[in-house]
């Protein structure tokens, strides 16, 4: 069984007032719950006046209160639904669509229903209807635009004065055919039905002022909210026309009068200065102008005289026609451009075609924009091109130019006084502006521009200057290097003439003067034609000695080749016959070296190649020259007879060919590594780091 846990204490741990407070707490919370159990099976309360009903909530309009009202049927369109309003309020009454019971427009009725959220208001769902007899239509009040823009007049009797500004006939709506019309009231405007049973002309009532009794009725959208006001009007004699606006002149508007709205409708007279089609109109009569704002369609032309018929309002400086209606009256001449002067009260040229002489500084507001700033001594002011060939116009103006624009000026009010403090110009015609002055070439931007083009310059001569400098460092390298090459073959070529001319000749004549000793002590000991012999043995290898130094001086694979195919053709010219194969084998991938190191490298190679033929009788001999990343590794191995390592031979002791070796290799900066053992060949090898073969024997 499972407990559930108050959090109480026990009384010796608590004082006694919590306890109670809080066993009252229990017991509250107990018949609320049990209250509102109650409350909900208990049936909705009879709602009888429509006031009750329209407090309710759209939640709680849901739950369909029942309802039993008395009123006069206001307006019975659009069919089966109705409104109905009594002593309190009025309500929209969504029809029967089951049951139809019939009634007509000022039926006193009898209405059984349940309440419904409705779609903007609460409304009532009719069940029964009694019609009780003819009834009284209320007692119209008349309410303003702003009034009814609320929506709080929804589904009222009301009364509206304004002027048709639209009228056409409408078989779509509803299932009535009805007038259709939109009119114009104070800051704005409504839409108006009213049901018709005879074809009329629906032009004949636009323009004219009317005084409207129906039911307001409210344009919402998807989410409840109020968008517009519709006015239900169940007949036609219920729109009445009106007395015609007063016309007063210009400077009449918005003045004080004890016993008179300044904001009543009213009828002027002007000479057409600007038009902005379907948005202003500007006015001019007596040397004064007049903004009328108007979304009436139809073209008019500067010079025609024009009756306007509006709303006053508060404009910048000066007052404005609001939802004005216009018509052409006649023809006049448009007055002259006059001179803006800035001395005096700005005001006296508001609405007036001016012409003043200004700078021209930059363009103003988003790069589609058609605003620019000029500027008039100190003061600076906006143009706006009202037309695509004006915005071209002043877009091929370049800033700083001096102009002359003619234009209709619109003054700019601020502070709590409302004092003029800045004005902007509208243009409809390229010819509305005139350059006067172009701007000097040598300006702010130009002076820029060139900046740009010599540092420019100055950056292509530099790299040119560095890319000139490493190609004449590298030709010059180049050249060094061919001179130093034709010195070294002269060099060589002399010496070689020299061994030639002396060394050659004299050991030449050693061996013939050996030679003719043998044939003469034929009869000397046994020693002394032993040495004789070793005398002949080495003056002949001194002249083979001399040939291969003369050949080494005169080779020039190096040059004509890279170190591989220079080693590739000493090697092939090595090769005893048969007896011996000498492998060349290169792993990397081949770079030029230093001369001195690719010298040094085939010396080394040569003479290890000849020594393991002359001595070791191999009959392989492997030459394996590796390009690393780090160093260059000679390798001579052969399959030979071999020799102990400690052996006196590894010191070079007599032997001039492996000093020469080690004396090359330590030019290399490397040391010369010589593993041998008997029966198992030799393997000679010599590492030279990258570094020093790449810069040995350079500058």
């Amino acid at each position: 069984m499972r407990h559930l846990n108050l959090g109480v204490t026990p009384l010796h741990k608590q004082g006694l007032t919590p306890v109670i407070l809080r066993g009252l707490l229990l017991i509250f919370l107990h018949w609320v719950g049990a209250f509102s159990a109650l409350a909900q099976s208990m049936p909705l309360p009879l709602l009888t006046r429509v006031e009750q009903v329209r407090k309710l909530t759209p939640a709680e309009a849901q739950r369909g209160y029942p309802v039993r009202i008395r009123g006069v049927i206001t307006d019975d369109v659009p069919a089966p639904d109705f409104f109905v309003q009594d002593g309190t309020a009025g309500i929209y009454v969504e029809g029967s669509r089951a049951t139809v019971f019939p009634h007509h427009f000022g039926d006193r009725v009898e209405i059984e229903g349940i309440t419904g959220p409705g779609r903007f208001a609460p409304v009532v769902l009719e069940r029964k209807l009694r019609v009780l007899g003819p009834g009284r239509l209320p007692q119209a009040r008349l309410y303003s635009w702003n009034e009814l823009a609320n929506g709080q007049r929804d589904s009222q009797w009301v009364q509206v004065r304004g002027t048709v500004l639209s009228a056409s006939i409408d078989r779509k709506s509803w299932r009535e055919t009805t007038l259709a019309m939109t009119v114009a009231s104070g800051g704005g405007s409504f839409k108006l039905r009213v049901p018709i049973t005879r074809e009329l002309d629906a032009s004949a009532w636009i323009d004219r002022q009317v005084v409207i009794e129906g039911v307001c009725g409210t344009l919402f959208n998807f989410h409840r909210q109020f968008v517009g006001v519709l006015l239900y009007v169940p007949r036609l004699s219920l729109v009445q026309e009106a007395e015609r606006a007063k016309e007063v002149s210009f400077d009449e508007l918005l003045r004080y009068s004890p016993d008179q709205d300044v904001f009543r409708r009213v009828r002027v007279r002007g000479v057409l200065v600007y038009q902005q089609p379907g948005n202003s109109l500007l006015l001019e009569t007596n040397g004064q102008g007049l903004r009328v704002l108007s979304q009436q369609a139809g073209l008019l032309e500067p010079g025609d005289l024009v009756e306007a018929s509006g709303f006053p309002a508060v404009g910048e400086s000066t007052p404005i026609l609001e939802d004005a209606l216009f018509r052409k009256v006649g023809r006049s001449f448009p007055s002259p451009a006059i001179a803006m002067e800035l001395r005096g009260p700005l005001e006296r040229f508001d609405g007036r075609l001016v012409s003043i002489d200004a700078k021209v500084l930059q363009r103003e507001g988003p790069p589609d924009g058609s605003s620019f700033l000029l500027q008039t001594g100190t003061r600076v002011f906006t143009v706006s091109a009202q037309t695509d060939a004006a915005l071209e116009r002043m877009l091929a103006i370049s800033p700083s130019s001096e102009v002359r624009v003619t234009g209709v000026c619109l003054v700019q009010s601020g502070g709590l006084w409302g004092v003029p403090q800045s004005f902007r110009l509208l243009i409809s015609a390229p010819s509305d502006i005139t350059v006067l002055r172009a701007p000097s070439w040598w300006n702010l931007n130009h002076s820029l521009w060139l900046l740009r083009v010599c540092i420019v310059v100055l950056l292509v001569v530099i790299v040119l200057l560095v890319v000139v400098s490493d190609r004449l460092r590298a030709q010059m390298a180049i050249a060094r290097e061919k001179i130093r090459m034709v010195v070294i073959h002269e060099e060589r070529d002399r010496i070689a003439r020299e061994l030639h001319d002396t060394l050659e000749q004299e050991l030449a004549g050693i061996t013939m003067q050996l030679d003719l000793a043998v044939d003469c002590f034929q009869q000397t000991p046994q020693t002394a034609r032993q040495a004789v012999e070793t005398a002949r043995y080495m003056s002949r290898r001194s002249m083979i000695e001399t040939h291969r130094s003369v050949w080494d001086l005169r080779c020039r694979m190096l040059e004509e080749g890279d170190l591989v195919s220079a080693l590739t053709q000493t090697m092939k010219s090595m090769a005893n016959g048969d007896h011996t194969r000498i492998d060349v084998k290169v792993e990397g991938e081949p770079q030029r070296l230093a001369t001195t190191a690719e010298l040094n490298l085939l010396r080394i190679g040569q003479e290890a190649v000849t020594n393991a033929v002359k001595h070791a009788r191999p009959g392989c001999v492997t030459v394996l020259l590796q390009f690393c990343p780090q160093l260059v590794r000679l390798s001579v191995a052969d399959d030979g007879c071999g020799f102990e390592s400690n052996n006196s031979f590894l010191n070079g002791s007599g032997h001039f060919g492996l000093l020469g070796m080690r004396e090359r290799a330590q030019a290399l900066g490397s040391h010369l590594e010589i593993d041998s053992k008997p029966g198992r060949g030799t393997r000679v090898v010599l590492e030279v780091p990258r570094s020093t073969a790449n810069t040995a024997g350079m500058g």
